[in-house]
């Protein structure tokens, strides 16, 4: 390479350097996002939060809950900062973020703002907020992919974008595991991981995403069972195939022992709950459901009890 093109490169590099580390470090950690969830504060930029339970208990709702406490202004009870949102599972629901807006402009929001509140001025302000969300939609693998890819071109053009929120980290896992490519759930959720985890520790972002109970909850080779959403053979052909010879055997026990975990540093497990105790004889006849969200992190497990309305999330007091 010529001198004169060295130079010109270095100088480019530099300068971009310069940019990465300039959006790196502008953004500031939000002291807590949820107290509901977060009690002890964060999550803080460069962090991971898995949020994970069994249909209907509440995943993709609990992100728009986030979002909406992401987006809205601070004297609305939010952050005022910005979000993406990549939907995989095709479970956006503008209404519902339109509810959850609502219930905390109504809420939350300053005397001097509650005050003068009318159905229009409720409108603007959640269309203000609508602005600092950027919804990414993706049908496949490798849509998905391209999107993390071109997340660093986003964050370079808006520095207000905190927040990565992904519904739901295990959508496309099926389309990567074939008969020929036999990819167990935790290695695939292992690698797509350690990409967040890279994202989120450069570009200093926090990043949120959903994934099924029983996907790479920690079991052996029968993850290839477990809500698969085809039929019996494929799981057939993993066990005949697993026990046809050593070979096969080493290569499944690879998979599970290949790196270490990666760190996850706040985990909410979403479920359903059937307690006698905690319902009242006012409620006995009601077939209002009710959850509870077990709150992990490094050192600490929380619990917190929920119930789900038209506005969302309804956390109950204990």
């Amino acid at each position: 390479m010529p001198a004169f093109c060295r130079n010109s490169y270095r100088k480019m590099e530099s300068a971009f350097s310069a940019v990465v580390v300039r959006v790196s470090s502008s953004g500031e950690s939000i002291p807590c996002l949820d107290s509901a969830i977060f009690p002890d504060g964060g999550p803080k930029s460069g962090e991971l939060v898995q949020i994970h339970g069994e249909s209907n208990t509440g995943k993709s709702l609990l992100l728009h809950e986030l979002i909406a406490r992401i987006v809205l202004p601070g004297n609305c009870g939010g952050h005022e900062t910005g979000a993406v949102f990549i939907d995989c599972e095709n479970s956006f629901n503008r209404m519902m973020l339109l509810s959850v807006m609502e219930k905390y402009i109504l809420n939350l929001a300053d005397p001097s703002v509650a005050a003068s509140l009318t159905p229009q001025q409720i409108g603007t302000i959640q269309r203000t907020a609508l602005r600092r969300l950027l919804l990414v939609r993706c049908y496949s693998l490798e849509q998905y992919e391209l999107s993390l890819v071109a997340l660093p071109d986003r964050f370079l053009k808006d520095g207000t974008l905190s927040y990565v929120l992904i519904d739901s980290l295990a959508t496309f896992y099926w389309s990567k595991c074939t008969e020929q490519n036999l990819v167990r759930m935790d290695t695939f959720l292992r690698t797509q991981c350690k990409a967040l985890r890279k994202l989120a520790e450069k570009w200093k972002k926090t990043i949120i995403f959903t994934k099924p109970s029983y996907f790479a909850s920690g079991g052996t080779a029968r993850d290839f069972e477990h809500g698969s959403p085809l039929d019996g053979s494929v799981s057939t052909q993993v066990s005949s195939l697993a026990g046809s010879s050593s070979r096969h055997m080493s290569i499944l026990n690879e998979f599970a022992s290949s790196s270490a975990s990666v760190t996850i540093e706040h985990r909410i497990e979403l479920a359903e709950m059937d307690s006698p105790s905690l319902r009242t004889s006012s409620n006995e006849g009601n077939e209002e459901m009710r959850f509870n969200a077990f709150v992990t992190t490094q050192d600490k497990q929380y619990v917190r009890f929920y119930l789900i309305d038209s506005f969302g999330f309804n956390w109950i007091e204990q």
